[in-house]
């Protein structure tokens, strides 16, 4: 029966096999950057370092708005449709996102000293960052739309084993400030074999690529926006109220919760070509039944999940971060894992089926309405019920979207298979 699974599924399950080496290799090791720094942070210092991530989170949505979603999507088409423009795709988005990402750094080193005060100078080390990741995600996003996941997992494996060493020892010798360098040389480090390995290039910048991956970029730009809004406002409001060590707590739990999530997500990205693919020649039947498949087996997935960390995370805490072992962490971890099934669902949803299959809007529209009242109901909640406030309104807001979206791609696929058919 195994054998038979596997034969049926086969392309699936080595691409999800090569991915998930890849995005282990590299998100395990910011995983371990950050670990490490929890390590030798205090919980106040720790939660200092998620602020300043955060913010450049935020800064780097502008430098990549989406094209990295949206480069994934359209190397899939100009490799079926369009071939000629998939050598120019690579030199168009990468000369766009730098200019980007030019014109944010001027902005920071001009105003940011006003803005930041005496975090000025560690803004200044994040710099490097907002011009290597979102690099480095638009090759992935390359590598994905041409399904290269086996090339992707070898040099992400190779770089996070050399970058384990730097950002250890840069860790324990500068601590803050070697956590934030150790970013930026592990995204150096993974930017240049990416480059160097990409055959579908030609230095040609072409305007109508940029057209085309801009104006879907744009919508899944701003659903990034408005998911910042409910999944990382909150640190924002959290350091204006003064809850720096709350800030930490939520860090650390992110970190897990990250590892803990990749594999759902990688999922999605493996079978979104096949999405775009199947949604391209009108297939709708196959991606229906496949959402139906993937949700009947994330649920239980899911609520097996959370049980399970409920039991983990202490443990974890007590042996390796016993100063974190406090009511207030494990008041944060208990409310969060109340979500753990709609993660799991939501990652495999948005990655594998909405972005792919151009319906983006659906999550944009979605996450943007949550993303305010997410914001309006942590000011109006803080206050009387503390920094708890920002993460019960953060799983309230996360499950009703998911919900939301998941009924709505439904309806919209079923709308376009009636068209189809008329």
């Amino acid at each position: 029966m195994i054998s038979t699974l596997y034969n049926r599924h086969k392309e699936t399950a080595q691409n999800f096999f090569w991915r998930s080496l890849q995005m282990f290799s590299r998100y395990g090791v910011t995983a371990i950057i950050f670990f490490a720094a929890a390590k030798l942070l205090s919980p106040e210092d720790f939660g200092l370092l998620n602020y300043l991530r955060t913010v450049f989170f935020l800064l780097m949505i502008f430098c990549d708005f989406g094209l990295s979603y949206s480069v994934s999507k359209y190397v899939t088409e100009y490799k079926v449709l369009q071939s000629e423009k998939l050598y120019r795709i690579t030199f168009t988005i990468m000369a766009f996102s730098v200019s980007i990402a030019g014109l944010i750094s001027a902005a920071v080193i001009v105003f940011g000293n006003a803005i930041f005060k005496e975090n000025y100078r560690y803004i200044l080390c994040f710099l490097p960052y907002l011009f290597l990741m979102p690099l480095t995600d638009i090759l992935d996003g390359i590598y994905r739309g041409l399904k290269e996941f086996k090339k992707l997992a070898l040099i992400s494996s190779i770089v996070g084993l050399v970058s384990i060493g730097i950002s250890l020892f840069l860790i324990s010798r500068y601590i803050l400030i070697g956590a934030i360098w150790s970013l930026n040389i592990m995204y150096l480090l993974l930017l240049l074999p990416l480059c160097g390995y990409q055959k579908n290039f030609k230095f040609e910048f072409d305007k109508s690529v940029l057209v085309e991956v801009f104006k879907y970029a744009l919508v899944v730009g701003i659903g990034m926006m408005a998911g910042f809004l409910y999944a990382r406002a909150g640190i924002l409001i959290l350091k204006q109220f003064g809850f720096v060590t709350e800030i930490g707590y939520y860090g650390l739990l992110d970190s897990i919760f990250q590892l803990v999530f990749l594999p759902f997500g990688i999922l999605g990205q493996v079978i979104a070509p096949n999405t775009t693919a199947h949604i391209a020649v009108r297939n709708i039947a196959e991606v229906k039944n496949k959402v139906k498949k993937y949700a009947v087996l994330c649920v239980p997935t899911g609520v097996a999940l959370s049980a399970l960390l409920y039991f983990a995370i202490p443990v974890v805490l007590q042996t390796f971060f016993p100063e974190y072992s406090t009511a207030g962490f494990l008041l944060i971890m208990k409310i969060l894992l109340i979500s753990v099934p709609f993660y799991v669902w939501g990652a495999i949803l948005n990655q594998g089926f909405v972005g792919p299959a151009g319906l983006a809007k659906i999550s944009v529209i979605t996450t943007l309405i949550g993303g305010i009242l997410n914001v309006a109901l942590d000011y109006a909640l803080i206050g009387t019920m503390g920094f708890v406030a920002v993460f019960w309104v953060m799983l309230g807001i996360h499950s009703v979207s998911i919900i939301i979206i998941t009924a709505y791609f439904y309806i919209k696929v079923e709308a376009v298979k009636l068209t189809n058919e008329q």
